[in-house]
């Protein structure tokens, strides 16, 4: 059977990203950047999107994910840390199914083990013996989920605030401190291999918290920032490129945002214009009804777009009828 991908470009609404007592250089509370399109953007990690996933099947359902974090203890803990219980065949885990594992640490005892003995040579405690060793056994699942680094539409400005921490000031000690701001829509794409999942409800899952993911990014002292998509563009495809990844663009003109290469690219055929779905905002814009006439399904609302990635999905074979739900 052929290869099926879902992809997504999901722009959130504007509000203001902030990352108070996050990383600091000197005083100054900082926001990731990245160089886009030759100006500052700032930015949020993948792993910070994936771990906003995996935080809401845990909400969801806590017995269907292998990972859970714990705020009390502020870490991970595993229910099955060797990954003993994964079959292929069976019930696996949401989390590991889509998201993957490695468990080298097998490898890593024998490296210990190789610089003991390596250590108790140079002291003169033992000789040394050539001698063949087991390798190490790495028990890994590469993840079906791919997802990108969320990059912000608007340039970064340099906006700060300053403050004044409250209370009784230490003598000695600096009372002033200033946090990077930035007032911006995020946009990030992500790419499945339907296929590789192995229980295919979990596509299901994954659309879902895509559409209403908890929050996204912070330190313990997160910022309210919605990660939400205004606007969503998805590509149910057999192609192994996504060619939908970061399409909204700055319009700096108009103080908004475009999808001109986006419409480009299905003028020219590159994109069928079939395969795609557009949801949310972008309905309402000119460049939303330019899309609609080429032939591009365009939605009013992202539930409405999500609904119809999970029929079409649903649609490819008799094992994919759990996506579309009840």
């Amino acid at each position: 059977m052929a290869n099926h991908y879902l992809y997504g470009t999901i722009l959130t609404g504007e509000a203001v990203a902030a990352n108070n007592r996050g990383d600091n250089i000197g005083n100054t509370t900082t926001l990731q950047k990245v160089f886009h399109q030759d100006d500052v953007h700032t930015s949020v990690s993948a792993e910070a999107i994936r771990f906003a996933l995996r935080y809401r099947f845990q909400l969801e359902a806590p017995e269907s994910v292998n990972r859970s974090y714990y705020s009390d203890k502020g870490k991970l803990e595993y229910k099955d840390e060797k990954i003993s219980n994964w079959d292929p065949n069976g019930s696996v885990y949401i989390d590991d199914d889509l998201m993957g594992f490695m468990d080298a640490e097998a490898a890593t005892q024998e490296k210990e083990e190789e610089l003991e003995d390596e250590s108790e040579v140079s002291a003169g405690k033992k000789s040394k013996k050539s001698k063949d060793k087991p390798k190490g056994k790495v028990t890994k699942r590469q993840s079906p989920l791919a997802i990108a680094r969320a990059v912000s539409l608007r340039p970064y400005r340099g906006e700060l605030s300053f403050n004044c921490v409250s209370g009784e000031k230490t003598k000695g000690q600096l009372s002033l401190y200033s946090a990077e701001m930035h007032t911006t829509e995020y946009q990030y794409s992500f790419g499945l291999n339907l296929g590789d999942v192995v229980n295919k409800v979990h596509i299901r899952q994954l659309i879902e918290a895509i559409i209403d993911p908890p929050q996204v990014a912070g330190n313990h002292a997160r910022f309210a920032y919605d990660f939400s998509p205004a606007s969503i563009v998805l590509r149910l495809t057999s192609a192994h490129s996504s060619r939908i990844q970061n399409c909204f663009e700055h319009d700096e003109l108009n103080r908004s945002y475009t999808l001109e290469k986006l419409i480009y690219r299905v003028e020219a055929k590159d994109i069928p214009a079939s395969e795609l779905i557009v949801g949310g905002e972008v309905a309402r814009t000119e460049e939303g009804k330019q899309l609609k006439k080429l032939g591009v399904m365009v939605l009013p609302g992202v539930y409405a777009a999500a609904e119809e990635a999970r029929k079409r999905i649903a649609a490819i074979a008799d094992e994919y009828q759990v996506v579309a739900g009840g």
